[in-house]
């Protein structure tokens, strides 16, 4: 039995690495399935279209498709379900994921071609469905957490699966995808999840009731060991940790960072957080672990919109959050949300200053939208403001809680904001000799003095920095790749040569590492070792 996991953005998300690559849980479902002995590949179906998704199904005729539906996709995600079954009658169609999981009795009751659903988390529920379909277990309608559709065409449940308890028994998402379909294993696995579950009563978030409000958390010895797992078979070095709260367990996140340390695995990483969720203590450690930049939910700069919001925080908080990471030296980026209901001009202004006083390096701007799952969704139902059909009826991606004129005026506005205070985010010589007084050695602090002193046109400053990383942590790739980008830029080609092969040597699999050399051996004539080093670019970039 043959299954194949896949996943196909909406066309206006394929350049959006948040809704182009596969979502994370269906890498932990392949890796469960593959890991328990069941023929199991994944597929990032994107980039392709309609006649190309035909032939794959053709040559590789699997008997189970499982796909993987947010609300963004919906649509799209049925469509494939339409071409599985037009090519493959016989084959067993399954959805997952958000949007599913919310709307299975709709799903089931509209789309023939979905035969059940998996609510929630995935990963137990697809291992008991694999074995029933493969006839070593009991019926379909008999395991918890999958909707199925009955003999009399009626959607049967068999009740909510309990979260699981031991995050740790998962495999890691990346020890499976050998035979993967349109996956670049680097851009996909720079993103890792590290708990599951949000006590959060955010009105426009669905993860709460999707995950459990329970928050269940990855040791700090199995994060470490799937990051080293990901630098040593992928060459990766930077990445992107995506739980809600990656600071909710500040005991955890310390033995994370002291782990990294002590075990010498030198990475550049960014979180999430909350403004209320962070210290000076644990900020300091995710720093010399590392941490360059942390991602906050604000929201809004005015009390009034975050209440409406559910959001539990404060413009107060924010600022109070802000300060704490501009003194450790973290970059910050925040996330923002315009067109409450609520929402007036005195409000922006109020979210305009936010912003202005917590001078972020980044940020992202959202109009709010309706989600299936979300209280938000759920009152306006109630009150008539939109049809409990929304989501089946209207093929848009998304559905803004306002249309008016205000929503595009204040997103532009904030946008203006949030770019007008990057300009004054970037910290100064001061800031940077500073923070290594109070840190000592780090280098995350070296790295972000470097490419200012680059940026200010300061070749020998940069070069001090990166030097200094090598002289402390010679074993350290980061600052090996900082100077052989640096001399590259600056014609000094020999010594970029041999930094990168410095680099190459540290971190075997750094695909980069090969791609610069192969370069740089061009610009002095030597195209057998070009050759050479951009044929192993090219074979690391087939994972």
């Amino acid at each position: 039995m043959r299954i194949l996991l896949a996943y196909k953005s909406h066309p206006e998300g394929v350049d959006d690495p948040y809704t182009s690559l596969l979502p994370i849980g269906l890498l932990s479902i392949n890796a469960a399935l593959c890991q328990a002995g069941f023929d199991s590949r994944v597929a990032n179906l994107s980039l392709l279209d309609s006649h190309d998704i035909v032939s794959r199904l053709r040559a590789d005729s699997p008997s189970v498709v499982g796909l993987s539906q947010f609300t963004h996709n919906r649509f799209e995600t049925l469509e494939v379900a339409r071409i599985v079954k037009s090519v493959l009658p016989d084959c067993f169609v399954l959805l997952g994921g958000p949007h599913a999981t919310y709307r299975w009795r709709e799903i089931l009751a509209s789309s023939p071609d979905v035969d059940a659903v998996a609510l929630g988390e995935g990963e137990q529920t697809m291992l008991d469905l694999a074995a029933a379909l493969a006839g070593k277990a009991g019926s379909l309608t008999s395991i918890s957490g999958l909707a199925v559709r009955g003999e009399d065409g009626s959607a049967v449940f068999a009740g909510s699966r309990a979260p699981l308890a031991t995050l740790d028994e998962i495999p890691f998402p990346g020890t499976y995808l050998n035979n993967s379909i349109g996956v670049d294993p680097r851009q996909q696995l720079e993103f890792i999840i590290t708990s599951r579950g949000c006590p959060s009563t955010c009105r426009f978030c669905s993860s709460p009731l999707f995950w459990g409000r329970k928050l269940r958390f990855r040791s700090p010895g199995s994060m470490v060991d799937e990051i080293r797992f990901l630098r040593d078979r992928f060459g990766l070095i930077y990445f992107s940790i995506r739980d809600d709260t990656f600071t909710a367990d500040r005991k955890r996140v310390i033995e994370f960072c002291r782990l990294l340390i002590e075990q010498r695995i030198f990475i550049l990483w960014n979180c999430q957080s909350r403004v209320n969720a962070l210290d000076r203590e644990m900020l300091g450690w995710m720093k010399r672990a590392g941490c360059e930049c942390i991602q906050l939910g604000i929201e809004s700069g005015s009390l009034r919109v975050l209440e409406s919001l559910g959001k539990k925080i404060t413009p107060a908080e924010s600022e109070a959050a802000a300060e704490l990471v501009r003194e450790v030296g973290i970059r910050l980026s925040i996330y923002l949300i315009s067109g409450t209901v609520q929402e007036t001009d005195d409000d922006i202004k109020a979210t305009c200053r936010l912003i202005a006083s917590m001078r972020p390096s980044d940020g992202q701007v959202s109009p709010l939208v309706y989600y299936p799952g979300t209280a938000l969704f759920a009152e306006a139902v109630k009150k008539g403001a939109v049809g409990p059909d929304l989501f089946e009826k209207n093929p848009a991606p998304a559905f803004p809680v306002r249309g008016d004129q205000h929503v595009e005026k204040a997103t532009r506005k904030l946008l203006k904001t949030v770019e007008s205070a990057a300009d004054s985010s970037q910290f100064t010589d001061a800031d940077y000799k500073r923070q290594k007084k109070e840190l000592g050695f780090c280098h995350t602090t070296n790295l972000m003095a470097g490419e200012f002193q680059a940026l200010c046109g300061n070749e020998r400053g940069a070069e001090r920095e990166y030097r200094e990383i090598i002289t402390n942590e010679p074993d350290n790739p980061w600052g090996w790749l900082a100077l052989g980008e640096l001399f590259g830029d600056a014609g000094r080609v020999d010594e970029a040569i041999a930094a990168f092969q410095r680099l190459s040597e540290l971190v075997p699999n750094h695909e980069p590492a090969y791609r610069a050399l192969g370069e740089l051996f061009r610009l002095i004539g030597d195209k057998k070792r070009s050759r050479l080093c951009l044929s192993r670019a090219a074979e690391l970039c087939g994972g």
